[in-house]
């Protein structure tokens, strides 16, 4: 008993002992700033590097560092297979000033110069965007309209609920009347959900957006979560709101629909960012000395 006792303790700690790390003479790290006011690390392999560098875009107000320090970790994995990571904190975020122009120019503008400064420190050509949540909406946004990026990888990111979402989140309810009448209730003061503060496109645009990406070979990773259940509970939901794009080969999804939004479990962080990696190698996998 105690043994069990203590093995879940440890499983439900968001300590960092368990996440497989990077050998430390893999990569280097450096903290650069640039931009408008903008501050970030890159980290590098010592050795052989690809010419697709990865940008870890904030999830909402998270430091660079990522939910439970996930960028970091993310950052020197990749770096220990070849892939240069740039991990800011845009504007307003974590060590980064301010923005000092109009803020309906940041997200192309300090994505811009983020590539600029990876692509000079390590010489990449093309990036891959990662990003969970309101990160993963940047890098939708950012990869439908620049010709550099190569691939994202959406955490939680746009999806749109449809009539067999609506089917399969009622079904269950009907039948429970507590919920039903806290439903009832809940109309009448409607509480602020994640997807009122997410930053997506009309649904038709979305659909021609990614049908651009995937025209242009971008590589897309969706991941969906349990965290992302008040908008997205089946995997066939992907393609039913984001068109016949969502079928192509460029895309990979997962749903898991147990994790929770910022993977607070080790176990899981460990499964995401190994998932990450191989789907890194798979698509990208060929190295540039």
């Amino acid at each position: 008993m105690n043994l069990q006792l203590d093995e879940k303790t440890l499983e439900l700690a968001p300590a960092r002992a368990h996440v497989p790390a990077a050998p430390q003479d893999a990569f280097t790290e450096s903290v650069h700033g640039f931009g408008d006011g903008l501050v970030g690390v890159v980290t590098r392999p010592r050795g052989a590097t690809s010419k697709i560098g990865v940008l870890l875009l904030n999830a909402g107000l998270t430091r660079h560092t990522g939910p439970f320090r996930m960028h970091v970790d993310l950052a020197q994995i990749l770096a220990a297979q070849g892939f240069a990571v740039l991990r800011f904190d845009q504007s307003g975020v974590g060590d980064s000033a301010m923005p000092g122009k109009a803020a309906g120019e940041r997200r192309q503008r300090e994505t811009d110069a983020a590539m600029r400064l990876l692509a000079r420190e390590v010489g990449v050509e093309r990036f891959v965007l990662c990003g969970l949540c309101s990160g993963a909406d940047d890098a939708f946004h950012v990869g439908a309209v620049d010709a550099r990026v190569a691939g994202a990888i959406l955490l939680d990111g746009v999806a749109y609920p449809t009539p067999g979402f609506w089917v399969r989140h009622a079904l269950p309810r009907l039948l429970d009347f507590g919920k039903v009448l806290r439903f009832l209730m809940s109309r009448r003061n409607p509480a602020p959900s994640l997807s009122d503060f997410r930053d997506w496109p009309e649904r038709a645009k979305a659909r021609g957006m990614l049908a651009e990406m995937v025209a242009r070979d971008v590589r897309l990773l969706f991941v969906f979560t349990g965290g992302a259940y008040h908008y997205f509970n089946h995997r066939a939901q992907l393609a039913a709101s984001l068109g016949r794009a969502a079928h192509e080969k460029q895309v990979s999804l997962d749903f898991w629909p147990e994790y929770d939004h910022t993977f607070f479990l080790r176990k899981h962080r460990r499964i995401l960012l190994k998932r990450i990696a191989a789907w890194m190698d798979s698509e990208f996998g060929e190295r540039t000395p």
